[in-house]
């Protein structure tokens, strides 16, 4: 069983009103239940893929500001990704913690508060904009992949607990150190436009090229992030 809770809140323009999920099935279906007493979705998926629905609330809620609890759940412990975001609606809050089966992670910049301690079972990660301050790698012990992009505010990356990461992605961010354990896997490091201090590059190109890996310091056009 899986049960994600999505607390979106609407604002005041042209779509404020509308909201969305996105998440990732390995096959099977999901129930959503978005909150405002009018109305639920089913969504199923063929084999692992991506799927999601829409959903419009009532047109004043713009002006008022409206808060709702959407609510994704499943019977069987099938969702494995979801991408945090609602449309053009802020996204205030995502309980992920009633999901264990989670391996993949994405936030976007509309979402304000998420904890990823409560589910060291997610592998892949992918960050941006006002989600990449929010983040808290603390307990990502199964966490393998990790992407962040556009994220300014200078500030410190701390993956010391995530030995098991592999692959590390960094776009347009303010991160100028990063700290890794010396058991980390490491192997490959890409990163754009983002002030890692010497230190923190001295120390993670050992760990890289103990593991057998690379640094690779991108620019501009060639850079691409899914």
């Amino acid at each position: 069983m899986g049960q994600i809770i999505q607390t979106v809140r609407a604002i005041d323009w042209s779509y404020g009103n509308c909201g969305n999920v996105f998440v990732m099935l390995s096959g099977g279906s999901c129930m959503i239940d978005w909150g405002d007493n009018r109305g639920t979705s089913l969504i199923k998926a063929v084999g692992t893929e991506w799927v999601g629905a829409s959903h419009s609330y009532p047109r004043k809620c713009m002006k008022e500001g409206g808060s709702f609890d959407i609510i994704i759940s499943s019977s069987e412990d099938n969702i494995i990704g979801i991408s945090v975001g609602s449309g053009e609606m802020d996204v205030e809050n995502v309980n992920i913690s009633g999901c264990q089966s989670l391996q993949y992670f994405r936030a976007s910049w509309r979402s304000k508060h998420f904890d990823l301690t409560t589910n060291p079972g997610i592998r892949k990660i992918e960050i941006c904009g006002n989600a990449c301050h929010i983040a808290d790698f603390s307990n990502s012990r199964e966490l393998r992949e990790l992407k962040i992009q556009y994220g300014d505010e200078s500030h410190k990356l701390n993956l010391s607990k995530c030995d098991n990461l592999e692959y590390l992605s960094l776009c347009h961010t303010g991160i100028t150190d990063i700290a890794i354990s010396n058991r980390s896997a490491l192997k490959q490091l890409e990163y754009e436009e983002t002030p890692i201090n010497e230190k923190s590059l001295e120390i993670l190109r050992r760990v890289i090229e103990r593991n057998g890996g690379e640094i690779r310091k991108l620019e501009t056009d060639n850079y691409s992030i899914d």
